[in-house]
């Protein structure tokens, strides 16, 4: 009976080919995953409060469009050459976005937050206290970017810094 079986399994061939899956949609297609994207682009930063141009900063996507990347320069900072880097994400899990932020001078923050308005907010515990970060697109192209400090745990907030991102001419 065992050789009867195998010999009409060698006349029938091997078994039809199953058609292909449709793919499914791309990873990180939602469109909350795009709430950044105004920030992607090649900068020149300068610092509003003192008037001069504070750096350079490079934001792209990576992680096909999962994340996006910051690399920040400004060799010429008045304490000394400065340069950081961030990741950004958006995590489905809870509704938030992330950034992990590193620099040259040994710290590492971890903001979380989202959309509040047109503006992305994000908030990392830091040295001194709790920092928040407003990205904050304009009409004409260019992007704020305002630091805020509290030494009291959220209930008022000091200026640390306000950026504005210039989008880099003939690129």
């Amino acid at each position: 009976m065992r050789m009867m079986i195998l010999a009409l399994l060698l006349v029938a061939g091997p078994a039809p080919a199953r058609a292909p899956s449709p793919p499914g949609p791309p990873a990180c297609a939602a469109s909350q995953y795009r709430q950044l994207d105004f920030w992607v682009g090649d900068w020149d930063v300068f610092d509003t409060a003192r008037g001069f141009k504070a750096g350079t900063s490079r934001i792209e996507k990576v992680m096909n469009g999962c994340s996006i990347k910051e690399s920040y320069d400004a060799p010429n900072a008045p304490s000394g050459p400065y340069a950081g880097t961030s990741y950004s994400s958006y995590d489905a899990k809870d509704g938030k976005w992330r950034q992990f932020y590193v620099d040259v001078k040994g710290n590492a923050s971890l903001y979380v937050g989202g959309m509040e308005g047109a503006d992305m907010v994000l908030v990392a515990p830091v040295r001194s206290g709790v920092q928040r970060m407003t990205y904050r697109p304009h009409p004409d192209g260019s992007v704020e970017q305002i630091g805020l400090i509290s030494t009291d745990r959220g209930k008022s907030w000091g200026p640390a810094y306000d950026l504005i991102y210039r989008r880099k001419q003939g690129l």
